[in-house]
């Protein structure tokens, strides 16, 4: 196999979700386009793997969206949509509204030095440009008060809207900076701390109502 392909990771084995990262970021780049038919034996040869988990990781951008089966024509890249996104962050709005009421009720510091920590570590990685810990401890700043909430249903759903990989499609597609969007986590850890449920689920809608209009402006 070639040893040059620009998504090689130092000529080792990849690994499954490093596999699906690098055909989002061939899709969010540009280098697949809408309508882009994805060749799995091209793919394999350019990441260096077998064709088993190229075909596994396209059935996963095809659950979160990214890409679609077309009857004789194989999977394509789909147009992604502010609707797609706005459906996912309406969703979320709904699960971390209750999440968060239910992680002011109980109170618990060490949520607080969590999800602290998570702000940090997201400012630091946005100041370095890393697309990839900026939205792994995005994720886990919210996953800290979903999990908070200690209800197993509510974290289901909340896995189901595909988090990770929505997080980056948006970080990337979005009109502001990786720092200003890390900031804005300062405004839901700061209701959590004050205890004032109606605060929060402000909070809440307001951040996510935030990032759909900075998408927006970015298609203007």
């Amino acid at each position: 196999m070639p040893g040059s392909s620009k998504y090689k990771i130092d000529k080792r084995p990849l690994y499954r979700d490093e596999i699906k990262s690098a055909l989002m970021d061939a899709i969010t780049s540009g280098e697949l386009k809408p309508g882009d038919r994805i060749v799995e034996t091209r793919w394999a040869k350019e990441l260096g793997v077998s064709q088993s988990p190229i075909r596994e990781a396209i059935r996963e951008l095809e659950l979160i969206g990214l890409v679609e089966s077309i009857p004789y024509k194989g999977c394509v890249v789909r147009q992604i949509t502010k609707k797609d996104i706005a459906d996912t962050y309406k969703v979320r709005i709904a699960l971390e509204s209750m999440a968060i009421t239910d992680a002011i009720q109980k109170d618990d510091p060490e949520l607080i030095t969590t999800m602290r920590e998570h702000l940090e570590q997201m400012i630091a990685a946005a100041q370095t440009g890393d697309i990839r810990q900026f939205v792994e401890h995005d994720v886990q700043f919210h996953e800290a008060f979903i999990n908070c909430s200690d209800n197993g249903m509510m974290k289901r759903l909340w896995e189901q809207c595909y988090v990770h990989d929505n997080t980056k499609v948006s970080a990337i597609l979005s009109g502001d900076s990786m720092i200003e969007l890390a900031k804005r986590h300062e405004l839901l850890l700061n209701a959590i701390e004050s205890r004032d449920e109606t605060l929060g689920k402000q909070e809440v809608y307001m951040h996510f109502t935030m990032l759909l209009n900075s998408l927006e402006a970015a298609d203007a």
